[in-house]
């Protein structure tokens, strides 16, 4: 299993960026059209990112294999030219980026079901709260995860306000520009003409929000070799899915995020009972210590939550971060009588 930070030793190593400026005459006048932008640097560590690539590799094959909850939280359109073919998986709810064949504008589509968002996944959006990535304002409800292979992109865009912000996108397997303007030009296949142009590491998260969002558009030309991005936002409340069930680690994180922050200069008596205070395993207590205090990682939480107990029911009645998927049950797996769950 993963190590479990605090969450002042985790961000510690985080590397933030948000100076960000080109101008553009936007309207008459001259404007950051970059404004907004936060890149956030080392927020999960080599190890945790071979641990979500994996998952999202095995929720990839299950999408493939029909093994998904609902039919529309997998798709992968045939790739037939360059810069057609990424695949994505959706949670939380249903996105269309052009009308579909049913009549349904771009947007959230709220009569349509996906999977909810698995429990990696939720830990993922958990940390970038804590870790203040994202505002407590903004937790995510939802995500978007693209599977790039050679030479696939995402065509220039504007995100779609049924969707709040700021939002955020994090990066893995490989590091890939992403291409900021106002007015953007398709020079070839998966290859655009933009303003500005912000690399993007693995193990980073890029935040948009202010006018990086909203006045400039935004795309990944076709990638020289296999990436990963996984988006994550937070739905317009008039837009939610009907029937859309938040997960309820997510839901509670924005009260308990908003109370006084305790750090260790306004600890308890000791360090130890700070760790147990938020949920961490006691790394500075004496054995004695050790003992009378159980550890509350979330993957004990979260599987708490779904086999029905109420969060009050965990040890410590906190819950701290950790990718280790071990004892998760199976990502997107059928239900235990191995029948396959109708398109909902």
């Amino acid at each position: 299993a993963m190590s479990t930070l605090l969450p002042d030793e985790g961000m510690a190593r985080v590397r933030r960026k948000k100076d960000f400026r080109h101008m553009e005459r936007v309207d008459g006048r001259m404007l950051n059209i970059l404004q907004g932008l936060e890149l956030h640097a080392n927020v999960f560590s080599p190890d945790e990112q071979a641990r979500i690539v994996a998952c999202v590799l095995d929720l990839q094959d299950q999408g493939r294999r029909g093994r998904l909850r609902a039919e529309r939280t997998y798709s992968e359109p045939r790739k037939w030219m360059r810069g057609k073919g990424r695949a994505t998986i959706q949670f939380g709810c249903c996105y269309n980026y052009a009308a579909d064949r049913d009549g349904n504008p771009p947007g959230i589509v709220r009569d349509e079901s996906v999977d909810p968002l698995p429990p990696l996944l939720a830990a993922m959006a958990r940390r970038l709260v804590l870790w203040r990535v994202l505002p407590p304002s903004c937790v995510p409800d939802s995500c978007i995860v693209n599977v790039y292979d050679v030479d696939d992109c995402i065509p220039p865009h504007v995100d779609h306000h049924d969707f709040l912000r700021p939002f955020c996108t994090a990066s893995f397997l490989a590091e890939a520009p992403i291409l900021f303007g106002r007015d953007m030009r398709v020079v070839a296949p998966g290859e655009f003409s933009a303003a500005a142009s912000i690399p993007l590491p693995v193990g980073s998260v890029l935040v948009l929000a202010g006018n990086g969002a909203d006045v400039a558009k935004h795309c990944v030309p076709a990638v020289p070799a296999k990436r990963i991005s996984i988006t994550f936002r937070k739905m317009d409340a008039s837009k939610v899915p009907f029937g859309f069930r938040p997960d309820p680690l997510l839901q509670s994180l924005a009260a308990a995020v908003v109370r006084p922050a305790m750090t260790a200069a306004s600890a308890p008596p000791n360090r130890a009972a700070w760790e147990q205070g938020q949920g961490e395993p006691a790394k500075h207590a004496t054995p004695q210590q050790q003992q009378q205090q159980p550890a509350a990682p979330l993957y004990q939480a979260a599987a708490a939550v779904r086999a029905g107990q109420t969060q009050s029911q965990s040890p410590g009645g906190g819950v701290p971060f950790s990718l280790s998927t071990d004892e998760f049950p199976a990502l997107g797996a059928s239900p235990a009588s191995g029948r396959r769950p109708g398109r909902r």
